[in-house]
């Protein structure tokens, strides 16, 4: 596989980028809106197992919805402190430059697109110690074998 040099970003790439990274915290919806006080874990008197459905359902998804903007926002954050100490754009395995195109798509990526790539590909390979994708810990899968 060939691997083309990649420039460094220019001033005007990593400020497009750092307001897209802004932009893309200002509209988050659910990690400051939904408070613990917006889950109702108990239903008044005389609920049936029908409405107790719907509440732990709706629950369900107002914690998924707020968990996943919660770590998006973390990872967000992380990015815009790299702008501080002049890293951002920089893959984190190989220290060469992520694509310009990449960070447009993707800006909270560390990782350039082969890194990426060989790392996908070896989580994929490896079923013992798979990792889930959203947050990052190790999936144990040996209690599933026999």
């Amino acid at each position: 596989m060939a691997t083309e040099k990649v420039r460094a970003l220019t001033k005007k790439q990593l400020e497009t980028l750092r307001l897209k990274l802004l932009s893309e915290k200002k509209s988050l919806v659910f990690s400051e809106k939904v408070e613990d006080s917006a889950i109702s874990l108990s239903l008044p008197e005389g609920s049936d197992e029908v409405e107790q459905s719907i509440t732990d359902y709706n629950n369900s998804h107002l914690l998924r919805f707020r968990n996943r903007e919660v770590f998006y926002a973390k990872k967000i954050d992380g990015a815009l402190k790299k702008f501080e100490v002049n890293e951002y754009g920089m893959c984190s395995d190989c220290a060469s430059w992520i694509k310009f195109e990449r960070l447009l798509a993707r800006p909270t990526a560390d990782l350039c697109i082969q890194c990426k790539e060989e790392a996908e590909k070896e989580e994929s390979n490896n079923f013992i110690a798979r990792q889930s994708k959203s947050l990052g810990r190790v999936v144990d899968l040996t209690g599933m074998m026999a």
